[in-house]
């Protein structure tokens, strides 16, 4: 519960920085918190550097190259990571019937 929390606190914080015009609605909110929470379930079950590359390139805006720098590692690893954390966002998001 905590966990959803700081994700809640989180994305609510991001929308104040918003006009009140692009403000989403109440349902929109909820979906949106729900799929966040969805993607951090499946970003915890990753490994620690297939993860960390993922936040690298997504919320740091590093490129591959400089991941790779980063972590010390290739940067064909880093696109291995990057499509592994690609298909575990997209599998959270749309699971299978």
């Amino acid at each position: 519960m905590h966990r959803r929390r700081v994700i809640e606190a989180a994305y609510l914080d991001a929308l104040t920085h918003l006009p009140d015009a692009l403000a989403p609605s109440p349902e929109v909110r909820a979906q949106a918190i729900e799929a966040l929470l969805l993607l951090d379930q499946a970003l915890g079950g990753l490994p620690a550097r297939v993860r960390e590359t993922f936040l690298l390139s997504q919320l740091d805006g590093l490129t591959y190259s400089a991941i790779a720098q980063r972590l010390g590692i290739s940067v064909a690893a880093v696109r291995k990571y990057m499509l592994r954390a690609a298909q575990a966002c997209h599998a959270a998001l749309n699971p299978m019937p």
